[in-house]
């Protein structure tokens, strides 16, 4: 069985107007909640053996800051086709690049995270800045496409968690 940990990157920085979509960096707050959620991870137990993320500033920020709070963590691997990806999109780069992971993070963007929660487990989950999801399949990564079906473990928002919880 398959552990998807699926987060949206941490909230971006409107303040430098000029800047690409793709460049937007986190503001404060999202560098908060990026490692506040990668300790909450920890704590849960769950590490992933890959994390897979969009090129895009804001997102390859929230996949590294996520990971820094991990004595050892995967390196972060990242996919241009993962910028404002649809479910397909991801669930084929996850096939061709996952094989023998057991956990997965992959860090994307709306609307493609909510899309996935909503076309693999049939959840309509609203789904914030730095969001994590847990999704386990079934089935191993080659076969989701053949039965998308997953099951929605848990959804993790920054503002949710005990305030006790920091790092």
């Amino acid at each position: 069985m398959g552990r998807l940990l699926l987060m949206r990157h941490a909230k971006s920085s409107w303040s430098k107007p000029g800047l690409s979509d793709h460049d937007r960096p986190l503001n404060d707050r999202g560098l908060r909640d990026a490692p506040r959620m990668g300790a909450w991870l920890d704590e849960q137990g769950l590490r992933p053996d890959r994390i897979l993320s969009s090129t895009a500033l804001r997102a390859r920020t929230t996949a590294e800051l996520v990971a820094s709070t991990w004595e050892s963590s995967p390196d972060v691997h990242l996919y241009q086709e993962l910028y404002l990806s649809t479910p397909q999109t991801m669930l084929e780069t996850i096939m061709s690049e996952c094989r023998e992971e057991e956990c997965i993070l992959l860090v994307a963007h709306n609307p493609g995270v909510e899309d996935f929660i909503h076309a693999t487990t049939a959840c309509l989950e609203g789904c914030p800045t730095a969001v994590i999801a847990s999704l386990s399949f079934e089935k191993s990564w080659m076969d989701i496409l053949k039965s998308p079906t997953a099951t929605l473990d848990a959804i993790w928002r920054p503002k949710e968690l005990p305030s006790t919880q920091s790092r």
